[in-house]
């Protein structure tokens, strides 16, 4: 099912190991030496995540996934979510502490409880990462729609990698699921080739 979905097999098993044919090849593939297979054009291993990952932008520590060819148009709705949330706290923050007199304020909090000037200036902090957190979601937003427009992925434009298939990053097919997760594994399986592993291991001890 896997060589009938990628149009190809992954594995190699018609070709030397580590090798590529050359027609696929000149057409981008590449073989991946961590996880044993010929990965297809613009895909890339993730070392945190120890996978192969199709169409790979970035790994995401915020969301602690992989970015790539099935998952890219949620992100970037993701960090539109955030940018515009962003934006809409900061006028309303900026607009508030506009309209307060400093001195007054802090009066009147100190009149209720001398600890609630703390509450001030934790307020004050608060606002202040959210000034920060508006400009860098801006950012972040304004660098990714300049990778959609150029049809470049994070990988392709820090390392200056050519986007050989020339297809878009954000609106190329999403390509079919080439695995279940949440497929039931059965453990006999796992348990007769950690059981064979371990005699075998065994074996060459002795």
């Amino acid at each position: 099912k896997l060589e009938a979905a990628l149009g190809y097999d992954p594995l190699g098993h018609d070709v030397q190991a580590g090798g590529v044919p050359e027609k696929l090849h000149r057409q981008g593939y590449r073989y991946c030496r961590t996880c044993q297979i010929i990965r297809p054009p613009r895909a890339s291993h993730c070392a945190d995540c120890d996978n192969c990952v199709l169409r790979y932008d970035h790994h995401c520590p915020f969301v602690n996934n992989c970015v790539g060819q099935r998952n890219y148009a949620f992100f970037l709705g993701f960090i539109t979510c955030v940018m515009f949330l962003a934006m809409l706290v900061m006028p309303s923050i900026l607009t508030y502490f506009s309209a307060l007199n400093a001195d007054k304020s802090m009066v009147g909090l100190v009149s209720v409880s001398s600890s609630m000037s703390v509450a001030w200036y934790l307020i004050i902090v608060f606002g202040g990462f959210v000034v920060v957190a508006a400009i860098a979601s801006a950012l972040l937003w304004v660098y990714h729609a300049f990778l959609v427009v150029t049809n470049r992925t994070t990988k392709e434009y820090r390392k200056s990698i050519p986007n050989v298939t020339e297809e878009p990053t954000l609106c190329a097919p999403r390509g079919p699921q080439l695995f279940d997760p949440w497929a039931l594994v059965d453990p006999q399986v796992i348990n007769g080739s950690t059981s064979s592993s371990s005699r075998g291991g065994s074996g060459r001890h002795l």
